[in-house]
């Protein structure tokens, strides 16, 4: 009877997830692929060590807030750990005495089993401490930066506590089950050695009692369906659900940026179908989808961001949530093929054009990200559009856009004073030294802004001191671009 039960439950779960899981796959599936990103097979040896490093070894909650970043680990590493429990007894459904190969007690069990124990518990530990936080202590960076994250901070927060509930939910029944199956099989020594080995296991044998084997086995069956119940209704749970990043995480990670972190990609408006930014949902890319699946709502991003902490409307969560509210209530026109739909950007849209004006493109939130998820070039394409095809941008940057075409510098500075900054100094140009081992490229910040300049004329002084072989363009030198660019004005 339980076997047919635990079918039908098994079943009906794996399909409505499978379901709920298709239509996300074919919205990643139908997304565009034109991010100027190569995710070719000889990138995948940076990318595995990201993997390692940021997703399995969760290096960025290592920094930041603490205990959050460490409780968090140890909840990650927890799940890992116990991801071979729920396998054993998803199995134990059909065939009740199932040991994954390699786990007898007289094998790897009785160390598994050990770190087992200790996982759990310090996933409970984790669980009740998070439960304070989100409760009683309430940091600001969980509930939202105001102004900002109004949106966020006025809805309601109960899929923590609900989640919270389920994996310490799911770490108890474990206790449970593991308990009244050791009791009824005491006497049999896989039971014995795995029991030596598993501390916190035996207080709950302690609390059933030895000798209760009518106790043990309603405990043991209860706390098998406990487990495998929240297992299911959590899992049908995520792709709805912040907490869809279980999933999404480590590809997220995989396919993240492994270019310099500064550097914006190429854009190939020659290729058929090229569009001059993204203004509609449908138009992000594929690995842009993906972010949007994966944002964990921690936070992180919008307590470093510059815009968000001087009180603009720009938070990197609150923007990313407002994308992802919008492909989620969309997802039913892509798949059936629209292709046309109102823009993301504007008055009474998801996103306000000064969110993604109050961008300074520093990318701290990219810093803080601990799966990757990459916002500057999402408010970058988004700019492209308004610039491009829009032409609406803040009346400041016509001035910029006019001074780089005419002069080559955003402040509109006659050229002909790029290399005054130099002037007294010695400094060497290229066309006086064409040998030089070195070319030190200035760029408009050091050549005409005060403050900068004095940056740039102190390295001239300490390469000289360090007799280092080095030359700069001088007055030949011209704007790079990259002011534009970050504008969103790829045509200058």
């Amino acid at each position: 009877m339980t076997a047919f039960l635990w079918t039908l439950v098994f079943l009906s779960g794996a399909g409505f997830f499978g379901f709920q899981i298709w239509g996300r796959l074919k919205v990643l599936l139908k997304a565009r692929r034109d991010d100027g990103r190569d995710y070719s097979r000889k990138t995948w040896g940076p990318r595995l060590k990201n993997t390692l490093v940021y997703g399995f070894g969760q290096f960025k909650f290592l920094k930041g807030d603490q205990p959050a970043g460490i409780l968090h680990i140890f909840i990650f590493w927890g799940f890992i750990t116990l991801g071979l429990q729920v396998v054993t007894m998803f199995v134990r459904g059909w065939m009740p005495d199932f040991i994954l190969p390699g786990l007898h007690a007289d094998q790897l069990g009785k160390f598994y089993a050990l770190t087992k124990d200790i996982f759990q518990v310090l996933v409970l530990i984790s669980v009740v401490i998070f439960m304070v936080r989100w409760g009683i202590t309430k940091p600001r960076r969980l509930y939202g930066i105001l102004p900002a994250e109004q949106k966020l901070n006025s809805k309601p927060h109960w899929e923590p506590f609900l989640i919270l509930s389920f994996i310490g939910g799911i770490m108890l029944s474990s206790f449970v089950y593991d308990a009244g199956r050791a009791i009824l099989t005491w006497n049999l020594p896989e039971t014995q050695t795995e029991m030596a080995w598993s501390p916190f296991t035996r207080l709950f044998v302690s609390w059933i009692g030895l000798e209760n084997t009518e106790r043990a086995a309603l405990f043991s069956n209860v706390g098998w369906w406990i487990h495998n119940g929240i297992i299911i209704i959590f899992m049908n749970l995520l792709p709805s659900s912040k907490h869809f990043h279980i999933i999404t995480g480590m590809l997220n990670v995989f396919f993240g940026r492994i270019e310099p972190l500064g550097r914006l990609p190429k854009k190939d408006y020659s290729a058929d179908g090229a569009i001059f930014g993204r203004s509609q949902i449908n138009q992000f890319s594929w690995k842009q989808v993906l972010d949007m699946y994966t944002c964990t709502e921690c936070g992180r991003c919008s307590s470093v961001c510059p815009a968000a902490a001087t009180g603009k409307s720009l938070a990197p969560r609150q923007f990313l949530l407002n994308l992802r509210d919008t492909l989620y209530e969309n997802q039913s026109k892509i798949n059936a093929g629209q292709t046309e739909f109102d823009t993301v950007v504007g008055e009474g849209k998801p996103v306000i054009d000064d969110v993604i004006w109050s961008c300074v493109t520093c990318r701290a939130c990219e810093e803080a990200c601990p799966v990757n998820i990459e916002y500057v070039d999402k408010i970058v394409d988004i700019r492209q559009h308004l610039v491009q095809e829009a032409s609406r941008f803040p009346g400041e940057l016509n001035r910029a856009f006019q001074g780089l075409e005419r002069n080559s510098n955003p402040w509109g500075i006659s050229s002909a004073e790029r290399f005054a900054w130099a002037e007294g100094l010695n400094v060497p140009t290229l066309s006086e030294n064409q040998k030089a081992e070195y070319l030190y490229y200035v760029g408009c910040g050091g050549c005409f802004d005060n403050n900068h300049k004095k940056s740039a004329q102190a390295l001239t002084k300490i390469l000289k001191e360090a007799n280092v072989s080095y030359a700069v363009l001088g007055s030949e030198e011209t704007c790079n671009g990259e002011t534009a660019r970050r504008l969103g004005n790829e045509y200058l």
